[in-house]
């Protein structure tokens, strides 16, 4: 078969790939399509891992192969699978924490879905496939895993109806957390440079500013001159604080949904005005469901977020396209796929 392989820093290659097969507990799925993540783009670009390899784990396909012992899937069945199972019974995972869970990782999808198939290992089959209903395109399906992990996110940073929130990036998953905070109840005020990121975080019901003064402004109206409750941050990594810190209100959370570069928070500011800072590496199996369950009932709505479709061999062009932010989410597919 044919994969977008990637064979150092910056470098992918379409290649050919040995095709998996199932064993027993698993599925051998024809891969549909693939969002591009962000921290797809990260391994691309950093060369933190050996190559070759074939990332992607936003899959959608269809079941090709079923392995014995499977009775919840056949063949036909379109899926959004996920790439990460944890053990369900360690101390992480009884603590509320199983992305952090030892086996976590070591649960892969093989190989990653910029691929034409990707074999799902039974642990994934048993806790992180859903049957797609035809009403679901492939793009909304694929936003499963990213919009699970906002959910762990939104969780993690305790918030409550009534409050405001500000988040910082409308790319695709700020966009999520838009819709996401205003379903939980919250004003939700955004920031971007872009202003067509702007107008797409408005159209789904922020109050978007790409000046730091007007945005101030509207801050303190909203809040009576507090600050907002929370910050999540999907970008500009550690430079956010210089300005942020001023906006969020004494007792206030930071959520970072991304790393990056930048100026730390001095301790002396966090102990004075005791805030709170969180973050969100991955998500559990049971917010994959209700995320899954929020996509088919239309509660958060994606598809406006994707606006590339590219064959296999384009991937580093996708990636070129998130980075200079031409693109808001790239969604890759099969050569002779995109439209």
């Amino acid at each position: 078969m044919k994969a977008a392989v990637y064979v150092g820093p910056g470098s992918v290659e379409l290649r050919d790939w040995p095709t998996p097969s199932a064993g027993p507990g698993e599925l051998l799925l024809k891969v549909g399509g693939c969002g591009l993540c962000g921290s797809d783009i990260g391994k691309i670009l950093s060369g933190e891992l050996p190559p070759p390899v074939v990332f992607g784990h936003e899959v959608v396909g269809t079941v090709v192969e079923a392995g014995r012992g499977v009775p919840e899937f056949k063949e036909g069945d379109r899926l959004v699978v996920a790439h990460h199972v944890p053990c369900f019974t360690c101390h992480y995972c009884r603590r509320g924490s199983p992305s952090m869970c030892r086996a976590f990782k070591t649960v892969n999808l093989d190989p990653g879905g910029f691929a034409e198939y990707v074999r799902v290992p039974a642990p994934n089959v048993r806790h992180a496939a859903f049957r797609v209903p035809e009403a679901l395109s492939d793009e909304a399906a694929s936003f499963t895993e990213p919009l699970a992990c906002c959910l762990r996110a939104v969780k993690r940073a305790k918030v409550e109806p009534g409050d405001t929130a500000l988040v910082v990036g409308l790319g695709s998953i700020g966009c999520l957390f838009v819709q996401l905070l205003r379903r939980a109840g919250l004003s939700v005020l955004a920031s971007d440079q872009d202003q067509r990121r702007l107008a797409l975080g408005r159209s789904f019901g922020a109050l978007s500013f790409m000046e730091p003064a007007a945005l101030g402004e509207a801050v303190a109206e909203a809040t009576e001159g507090r600050g907002v409750d929370t910050v999540v941050v999907t970008a500009g990594g550690g430079s956010v604080f210089s300005w942020a810190t001023s906006l969020v209100r004494d007792g206030g959370v930071f959520h970072f949904f991304a790393g990056g570069e930048g100026e730390s928070l001095p301790l002396g500011v966090l102990y004075r005005r005791e805030l709170t800072l969180t973050a969100t590496y991955s998500s559990s199996p049971a917010e994959l469901g209700e995320a899954f369950d929020l996509l088919v009932r239309g509660a958060i709505v994606p598809d406006r977020l994707i606006t590339h479709r590219l064959p296999l061999h384009r991937l580093a062009d996708g990636v070129a396209m998130m980075v200079g932010r031409e693109a808001v989410k790239v969604f890759m597919v099969p050569e002779g796929g995109a439209l």
